[in-house]
């Protein structure tokens, strides 16, 4: 049976940062256009678990045989980031998990990886490759107008009726001399030569490509119907399009300009954002960059099924269509924690962290087996409705609800920044009342309502201990299924 893409899902932030606020903060040259920005309670990990939900979306995560994490902006450097990503995702403990870091290309590379996985392995028959970056930039520099935040998924499966394809990928290795940055000394991304980096960008990237095309015996200018390669910069992706010979359309360019550059789930986002339309047998080549490059080749096998994906899920587009701008630079600097400062810390414990992970990961509560209540989480034996006494049975929580009631904090973490903040009880679609706080809420004086239907989204609470803490939150309805 073939290998390929069985699902898709993506994630972009709820803000956009219009590069115009960065120049007036800098007195720079206007560069055009937006960038997506993550919240200061978004990392990696936590727009992961946002692609993986919409990757999975109407497929059961127990069916998942693997999970490769993709990131330069890992969380830990010593802790595997896709187990705990499978832990939350709900998926069984039997199954293969990796990260992969320290390249932009590493999705790409994930991805390759996932293929060989699969037919070297009976046991195997899917993996979810999720890729996500939130680069911090230097400010002041050209790096800010670039580097952009969010998240991609690509559910790869052995099955025979699969929508797409993986039929061939080809790696190049080069040992460039930037961009880089040092685990031990740098916070932010340094290069020697912007110039001598690009020209690594351009020799890699077509090199890999050429390649995979030429052993298939394709031709870029006649049999290429869509190229989703990774660039940071308009000017050298035009300058590859050119080369390579594509067709007027080939290469998918609108994604700087819109969103910006993303890093690793780079790749993942121009598919995903070209399969809106697929042509029937629609051949695609794939690349991602980073000290060398890959090139995958695909192929849309089943137009109908491609679409079907695309109608289930929020993906690329949908989350675009859903995000607002942010309305001032000083937001985007506190999201980054760009300034230093004394910032509050509290405690964590291993022994909570563990026993809770069914609750506070999963997202499990219990149902009353006397009764039918749903209740969250499990403080007692006894049922708090008919009061019978080990009658429960875990029972999956929904991701979706409506605002029972609320409060406004207005002192969070120790300080008045970014309050208040929405302390909201949520009555759960299928049942359970749970608390949990509000994120993406602009005025919430006005804004937040009894009754408003809200949506589950897994985020970073804060550090205790040195270790970072996740939970989940609510937020105003995205439009995810």
């Amino acid at each position: 049976m073939p290998v390929g893409i069985k699902s898709y899902g993506a994630y972009l932030p709820k803000y956009m940062l219009p590069r115009e606020d960065i120049s007036k903060a800098w007195d720079f040259p206007l560069v055009p256009g937006t960038k997506a920005v993550a919240m200061e309670d978004e990392d990696s990990l936590t727009m992961s678990v946002e692609a993986g939900l919409d990757c999975l979306s109407g497929i059961d995560p127990k069916t998942v045989d693997g999970v490769f994490f993709a990131s330069t902006t890992q969380v830990y450097t010593e802790k595997d980031s896709a187990s705990l990503i499978a832990t939350v995702l709900d998926m069984r403990d039997d199954i293969v998990t990796a990260d992969f870091t320290d390249s932009t290309k590493a999705g790409t590379t994930a991805l390759a990886r996932a293929v060989d996985t699969i037919k070297s392995n009976k046991d195997v028959n899917s993996i979810l490759v999720v890729a996500a970056d939130t680069r911090k930039p230097e400010p002041s520099t050209m790096w800010e107008f670039g580097f952009a935040d969010g998240a991609a998924a690509l559910l790869v499966a052995d099955e025979e009726n699969i929508p797409i394809s993986i039929d061939d990928y080809y790696s190049v290795s080069a040992n460039v001399t930037g961009p880089w940055k040092r685990a031990d000394k740098d916070e932010f991304v340094r290069t020697f030569e912007v110039k001598t980096d690009g020209m690594f960008y351009v020799q890699s990237v077509t090199k890999a490509m050429s390649e995979v095309l030429k052993r298939n015996k394709l031709n870029p200018s006649e049999d290429i119907d869509i190229a989703a390669y990774y660039y940071n910069n308009p000017r050298a992706h035009s300058r590859i399009s050119k080369m390579m010979k594509f067709g007027q359309g080939v290469a998918q360019d609108s994604l700087f300009f819109q969103v910006g550059d993303t890093g690793t789930p780079m790749p993942f986002m121009l598919l995903i954002a070209s399969l809106r339309r697929p042509k029937p047998e629609a051949k695609i080549i794939m690349a991602g960059f980073g000290d060398g490059a890959d090139a995958i080749l695909m192929q849309v096998r089943d137009k109908d099924g491609v679409k079907a994906i695309g109608k289930g899920r929020m993906g690329f587009l949908g989350h675009q269509k859903s995000m607002t701008l942010l309305k001032n630079y000083n937001k985007f600097i506190e999201f980054k924690e760009l300034l230093d400062k004394d910032r509050y810390t509290r405690k964590s414990s291993a022994v909570l962290i563990w026993r809770d992970t069914p609750s506070v990961y999963q997202w499990y509560g219990i149902k009353c087996k006397n009764c039918g209540s749903v209740q969250y989480p499990k403080l007692s034996r006894s049922c708090s409705v008919c009061r019978a006494d080990d009658q429960f049975e875990d029972v999956k929580l929904a991701y979706k609800g409506e605002l029972f009631t609320f409060t406004l904090d207005h002192l969070v973490g120790g300080a008045y920044l970014n309050t208040p903040v929405p302390r909201c009880v949520i009555d759960l679609e299928g049942g359970g009342r749970v608390l949990v706080d509000m994120t993406e809420i602009e005025n919430p004086e006005k804004n937040v309502e009894i009754g408003m239907k809200v949506e589950l989204t897994f985020r970073k609470y804060h550090e205790g201990g040195e270790f970072k803490n996740y939970y989940w939150k609510c937020r105003p309805v995205r439009g995810r299924p």
